[in-house]
């Protein structure tokens, strides 16, 4: 998917007459109608949907602003202004397909679906209610109600928008549609009764400090405890205590904790930094619990500011966790069921699968080809090898999901809360998910 940038030299002219105007509180006579030009095409800057998008916008407004205020011998010059933007920001009061859609009280998506006006009434349409904050949060919240629907509204929206740049533009310009998004999340992260379900429900990417703030501690956890572990008493306490074992790869302990007896497999090195290990409750009987503990490894780094870093690297049981609670939440497929995150003891706790090994997967091609409810959710995997999966019932299940990435434009991130997640493996992997989602 390519953007194009567009950048502009800055004039003096235009720019000059507009400060000097700020100054001295008086009126600019008459601009020119090069200097109108200038100024149209610098705010038009919005279609390489760079960071020039802001103040470009900012100009062509303060430029309008200024030919309303000098007389209607102007007029002229603000049409031709109007017809140099992109697209036009309208109240909703005034935006006639609006009230169309206000009649119609169905939702955004069904509304588009249906109607037949043109791509720039539509494009207008979209720039108008986002730019609303009522409308703009309304139509958030729809597209963040099931993130299975991504594809197929991303197809719809640029359908509709008259292209792939236009949709762009829309989702990234001032007033568009990441800017709705952005207050959206702020008015999750407001409110004082917000679980950490109610964010990794709509993303698997959050700060530490999102979570922090819910447990109003430096020590947090997501997820439910199951009663075999609680029966142990301080959870924390037991992960550290396995973790400080001595267990050769492979090997199975019967260890006794707190009362309970459990069996205790290693199951490997660890490289990736995690210690995994499968704990089974009562093998052997037909009362068997087994599950997989995966204990993020120090190595003698135990400040909170390098604990904070070991959980922002790739492949971490923090990035992990937060991935695979959000395709449990999702009821996904394709993943292993999540139990519970423990920051202080810094692992995550999984169901163990049972299923037969994996076969016909050379690359991250294959993998994914097969991971459609995975990528349907915006989680593609990136790590080929496997023995990361298993088969079971003819469904393909991830039971490391490692370095992989999350993508969805329409769960754009917001700034100071979500992060891109860090699991970039490859060259050019934003363009290899939109292929897959193609």
């Amino acid at each position: 998917m390519k953007i194009n940038a567009i950048t502009f030299t800055e004039s003096g002219t235009a720019q000059n007459k507009i400060q000097e105007k700020n100054k001295k509180e008086t009126k600019i006579p008459h601009l020119t109608t090069g200097e109108v030009i200038y100024a149209g095409l610098s705010a038009a800057g919005i279609l390489g949907l760079t960071a020039v998008v802001s103040a470009k916008q900012g100009k062509i407004n303060t430029l309008r602003r200024i030919i309303q205020e000098n007389s209607n011998s102007n007029k002229n010059a603000l049409d031709f202004v109007e017809t140099l933007l992109p697209y036009k920001i309208e109240k909703l009061s005034e935006n006639k397909l609006y009230k169309a859609f206000s009649e119609t009280k169905d939702t955004f998506m069904n509304f588009l679906n249906n109607t037949k006006e043109d791509a720039k009434n539509i494009k207008n349409f979209l720039f108008s209610v986002t730019a609303d904050e009522k409308a703009g949060q309304e139509f958030v919240h729809e597209m963040l109600q099931d993130p299975r629907k991504t594809v197929e509204n991303l197809s719809l929206l640029k359908n509709k928008i008259g292209g792939e740049k236009n949709l762009l533009e829309w989702l990234q310009a001032t007033n568009g549609y990441n800017d709705a998004y952005g207050k959206y999340i702020e008015k999750v992260i407001a409110n004082p009764d917000r679980k950490a379900e109610d964010l990794l429900s709509i993303s698997p990417n959050w700060f530490l400090k999102e979570f922090q703030d819910i447990a109003k501690t430096q020590n947090f956890r997501f997820g439910e405890l199951p009663e075999e572990f609680k029966e142990l008493g301080d959870y924390s306490h037991f992960v550290h205590w396995l973790n400080n074992m001595n267990f050769a790869e492979n090997e199975t302990k019967l260890l006794e904790y707190s009362g309970k007896h459990m069996h205790v497999t290693r199951i490997n090195k660890g490289l990736s930094g995690k210690a995994p290990y499968i704990i089974e409750f009562n093998k052997g009987k037909p009362e068997e619990k087994a599950f997989v503990l995966k204990a993020q490894q120090s190595w003698g780094c135990d400040t909170a500011y390098a604990k904070e870093n070991l959980c922002y690297k790739s492949d971490s049981a923090f990035m992990n966790a937060q991935m695979d609670y959000y395709l449990t939440l999702h009821n996904c497929e394709n993943a292993t069921k999540f139990y519970l995150y423990d920051y202080n003891s810094n692992s995550g706790l999984y169901e163990f699968q049972k299923g037969k090994e994996a076969g016909g997967i050379e690359n991250i091609l294959d993998a994914n080809k097969r991971l459609k409810d995975m990528n349907s959710l915006g989680i593609y995997y990136n790590d080929a090898c496997s023995c990361n999966f298993i088969e079971k019932d003819g469904i393909l299940k991830v039971i490391d999901i490692g370095d992989s990435s999350f993508i969805d434009p329409l769960r754009p991130g917001a700034k100071g809360y979500n992060m891109q997640t860090p699991n970039w493996c490859g060259v050019g992997l934003p363009n290899l998910s939109m292929m897959l989602k193609d």
